[in-house]
């Protein structure tokens, strides 16, 4: 395994570890397209899947120290993208969020959340050590607060909170003080309560009432709680076998592919499905913290940080709306849901993070052998 990983230049076990992910996506993706004439959504998953891991393996091998240089340009270009798709964005299900055409379509909220982990990690890891004063949460706070907006405008508040809740990660890595932290609660509770009287569109109040109570209308907004609860629990240990779970096929079980595809597992693969799934992120989680505490500097260590941060925020999210403990966001599953945007993204930053991971290695190595 360690010739593998040479030869290759990263950390082979987690990078198979993705590739199951990506594998059990692809099967659920499969199964729920039977009634798809010619399996589209399957096909164009497999397509970026490929795609996809072009892109890794190019950035695995660029020295991840570059995107210092061009983190601002990226998170410009992020915040572009973010404003043109106000204008000329394509809407679906209530969010104007999708810029393109001729049936593929970019999402630029999963361009700045990349680009908001390499702008935030360049500023704090130019600061001092002991340099820990208020206005460097005031300017980090800035770069968050514009794609927030911009994203509430869409309105996507599941990525809004998914910025929001990386910021608050790398700052806990920076090492923000406790008065710091409180002026922060205070902070975050007036602007949450702002948004919820101006920024929240009324369906998405709905659907934090829905999840308070998903019984109080079953028929409308609590449908899509319901039936993904529904489905889980049919599938009892083994599951109903792929392409015979009932909610997903006689779609009953709204957005299977891509919100919901945690249901569709939990439905056709059961109880054991599921778990395998869970591993499989715990393997990925375990191995990308271990990237984190091997950083030889603050830049990797807050990149990988923030990565960490996207990732687990919207595994927990998209699980806690599958069985009916958060409020529905949007939010895909990582590297398993359906979906051009997220799933290049998210392998662009996997392989700056892999990248980090092997130029860690490589002068631990260097600096063992001069200890030698």
């Amino acid at each position: 395994m360690d010739k593998l990983n040479k030869i290759f230049s990263f950390d082979i076990k987690l990078f198979f570890g993705v590739l199951f992910l990506m594998a059990i996506g692809l099967l659920a993706i499969y199964s729920v397209s039977f009634e798809n004439p010619g399996f589209n959504n399957f096909k164009r998953q497999v397509l970026f899947v490929i795609l996809a891991l072009i892109i890794f393996g190019i950035i695995t091998r660029i020295n991840y120290g570059i995107w210092e240089n061009y983190a601002g340009v990226f998170y410009f270009l992020g915040i572009v993208l973010m404003v043109l798709v106000l204008f000329f964005g394509e809407a679906k299900h209530g969010t104007v969020g999708w810029l393109g055409g001729f049936n593929y379509h970019l999402q630029p909220v999963e361009i700045i959340k990349v680009a908001f982990i390499l702008i935030v990690a360049r500023y704090f890891s130019k600061l001092k050590p002991t340099d820990k004063r208020l206005r460097h949460i005031f300017i980090s706070g800035a770069y968050c607060l514009l794609p927030v907006f911009l994203a509430l405008r869409q309105p996507d508040f599941g990525s809004a909170a998914v910025i929001v809740g990386i910021w608050l990660i790398i700052l806990l890595i920076w090492g923000i003080k406790k008065r710091q932290a409180i002026f922060l609660v205070i902070g975050a509770f007036f602007i949450s309560l702002l948004s919820w009287l101006i920024l929240l569109q009324p369906y998405q109040k709905e659907r934090v009432y829905t999840f308070l109570n998903p019984g109080s209308d079953p028929s409308k907004s609590g449908y899509h709680v319901i039936q993904s609860i529904t489905a889980i629990g049919s599938g009892g240990i083994y599951g109903k076998g792929l392409g015979y779970g009932s909610q997903s096929q006689l779609h009953f079980l709204p957005e299977a592919h891509t919100d919901f595809i945690y249901s569709v597992i939990g439905e056709e693969l059961g109880f054991i499905g599921v778990a395998i799934l869970l591993m499989g992120f715990a393997f990925l989680f375990w191995g990308i913290y271990r990237i984190a505490r091997k950083s030889i500097d603050n830049f990797g260590r807050f990149i990988v940080a923030g990565a960490l941060g996207l990732f687990f925020i919207q595994f927990a999210v998209n699980i806690g709306m599958n069985i009916g403990i958060f409020p529905i966001t949007g939010l895909p599953l990582p590297f398993v849901s359906y979906g051009g945007s997220s799933l290049l993204t998210g392998l662009f930053l996997l392989g700056i993070v892999f990248n980090i991971d092997f130029v860690s290695r490589k002068l631990e190595g260097y600096l063992e052998n001069e200890n030698f």
